[in-house]
């Protein structure tokens, strides 16, 4: 093999990495988003806290969702899930442990999502302290929610493309009740899934989630599986944990 080949090979190996870095994504302004598409999850039973459990992959606005991806691990971290392991592909939701998977109530007048912890439904140190992941139905470039009952942890954020592969993974720091966005630079359709653990001590809820829709591609309404109505309790927004 000559030099000139070998160098090209060489040069054609160290591009790829290179060429991923280059479109990054970034956390940007909620409200500079594009997209049409918004998850309020109204469209599902919750009800007043602890809501409704739900002990299976449900869908709301389009997008499935689930504790993690087949292919990740869930080890728990006193009352927190903490993801680890990487998808394989085709990108696919697992379910938690019953009692341990996601739950929706009203807080506020209106419906959030949240993970449910290693205490299970519906110890109220369990509701916000769980892991959640979704999933499109098609790829995205935008992705964006309303982040409820934050006081000051941490979340980490991973995104994958739809053979399991990490795009990116981001960590928000100083939870707040607050609007987060974010967009692949250069409007790169590849995020197909997401997936969101947490250490925020009053655990936290989602709202408003926005996506963008790749034009002609809507997504199919999925299976709605659920089990339970929950009774009614306080709201995530004025939970705080005990010192």
């Amino acid at each position: 093999m000559n030099s000139r080949i070998l160098g090209s090979i060489i040069a054609a190996t160290l591009a790829g990495p290179l060429a991923a870095n280059a479109a990054p994504i970034n956390q940007v302004n909620y409200n500079d988003l594009t997209g049409t598409q918004l998850v309020t999850f109204d469209d599902v039973p919750g009800g007043g806290a602890p809501g409704t459990n739900y002990d299976a992959i449900f869908v709301s606005g389009g997008v499935s969702f689930a504790e993690r991806f087949v292919g990740q691990t869930n080890t728990p971290s006193g009352n927190f899930d903490v993801l680890s392991g990487s998808p394989g592909g085709p990108l696919a939701l697992a379910v938690g442990a019953p009692g341990r998977n996601l739950n929706v109530f009203i807080n506020v007048n209106s419906q959030v999502l949240t993970g449910l912890g290693p205490l299970g439904f519906p110890n109220f140190d369990a509701i916000g302290e769980g892991a959640i992941a979704l999933l499109f139905t098609s790829e995205q470039s935008e992705f964006g929610f309303q982040l409820v009952g934050g006081d000051g942890g941490s979340a980490t954020l991973d995104f994958f493309s739809r053979n399991g592969s990490l795009i990116q993974q981001i960590v928000l720091g100083g939870l707040a009740n607050a609007f987060y966005g974010f967009s692949r630079e250069g409007g790169v359709n590849d995020i197909a899934g997401v997936s969101i653990w947490n250490n925020d001590g009053a655990g936290i809820g989602f709202d408003n989630l926005k996506f963008d829709v790749p034009s002609g591609d809507v997504p199919e309404p999925g299976s709605l599986a659920l089990l339970g109505l929950g009774l009614a309790g306080l709201g995530l927004g004025r939970r705080r944990k005990a010192a």
